[in-house]
C-alpha cells in the first residue's frame, strides 16, 4: 500500500475525510510539538499551539493556494500560532527542563553513549546551557534556528513557511549562530546547521 502525499492528505481533509485528517495528524504531530515547544519553551504551550495549528489547517486545507509545500505551509501556521501564544502570555520563555532526547536534536551537540554519573551531570548541565542559549535568541532569530538546526528544513522551506526571503533567513541563521557562538563559548562549539 503506498502511502498517499501531504497533497493528497491535503485534498482528502478539504473534503472532509477524518482519515486523512488522522493520517496527517500522525505524520506531523512530533515534528510540529517540536517546533512549538523550542518556541515556546514548555509543555502546556506548545500543546496548546500544536492542537490550534492542526484545527487551523484542516479548517483552511480548502484555502491552500499551494505556493508552497503542505509541509512548508503547515510549519508556518505553527510558528505563526506558537508566536501569537508567545506574544499573548508576554512572558520569558524558560527552557529549563529540557529533555535529553530533545538537545539531542539540536545537531548532536551531546553524545550521549555509555556515561558515567558525573559525565551524565555535565551532560545535563550543558544541556540547559544550550537551552538558555536559544532562549535568549531573539523571536525572529530562534524560529530561524529552531526550523533549521531542529526540524532541518531548507532555507527555501524555512523563507517560505516563515514569509521572508532566503537571503534573510541566512542572514538570521547567521546571527543566531554567532550569539549562540558567544554564548556558549567554552562549554560547547557553534551549531553547524
Amino acid at each position: 500500500m503506498n502511502e498517499l502525499t501531504d497533497q493528497e492528505l491535503l485534498d482528502g481533509i478539504s473534503r472532509g475525510r477524518q482519515s486523512a485528517q488522522r493520517e496527517f495528524f500522525v505524520r506531523y504531530r512530533q515534528k510540529a510539538y517540536r517546533a512549538a515547544y523550542r518556541l515556546l519553551g514548555n509543555e502546556p504551550d506548545a500543546l496548546d499551539a500544536v492542537s490550534d495549528a492542526f484545527v487551523k489547517l484542516f479548517g483552511a486545507a480548502r484555502g491552500f493556494r499551494g505556493e508552497s509545500s503542505v509541509r512548508t505551509w503547515f510549519y508556518r501556521i505553527v510558528v505563526n500560532t506558537s508566536l501569537d501564544i508567545r506574544r499573548r502570555k508576554k512572558r520569558t520563555v524558560s527552557l529549563e527542563g529540557v529533555r535529553d532526547e530533545e538537545s539531542a536534536a539540536l545537531g548532536d551537540f551531546v553524545n550521549a553513549g555509555a556515561e558515567t554519573p558525573p559525565a551524565a551531570a555535565e551532560r545535563s548541565e550543558l544541556s540547559g546551557k544550550i537551552a538558555g542559549a536559544i532562549a535568549q535568541l531573539s523571536e525572529k532569530h530562534r524560529s530561524v534556528f529552531v526550523l533549521a538546526a531542529v526540524e532541518e528544513l531548507s532555507y527555501r522551506e524555512i523563507a517560505d513557511a516563515l514569509g521572508i526571503s532566503i537571503g534573510t533567513v541566512m542572514s538570521r541563521l547567521f546571527y543566531a549562530r554567532k550569539r549562540l557562538q558567544k554564548s556558549l563559548a567554552g562549554h560547547v562549539e557553534a551549531p553547524n546547521v
